[in-house]
């Protein structure tokens, strides 16, 4: 393989670069940036959890009072 075959060209500057490059060592714009993971709050879980066991409650509360009355 060549150099020319291990290398890619810049979307912005045209210049050669080396594949899987996060920056561009040329004109230093970003290429690729790293994917962040995002995190789940904790506060986030129990409070949808809290939302589904009212709406469940609430849903067998109806259901109860209907067959009572």
């Amino acid at each position: 393989m060549t150099t020319a075959e291990k290398t890619v060209r810049c979307p912005f500057c045209r210049e050669e670069i080396i594949p899987g490059a996060l920056i561009c060592k040329h004109c230093g714009s970003p290429l690729k940036m790293p994917k962040a993971k995002k995190k789940r709050s904790f506060w986030l879980d129990t409070y949808m959890l809290g939302v589904y066991s009212g709406v469940i409650l609430m849903i067998l509360l109806v259901i109860l009072y209907n067959k009572i009355f």
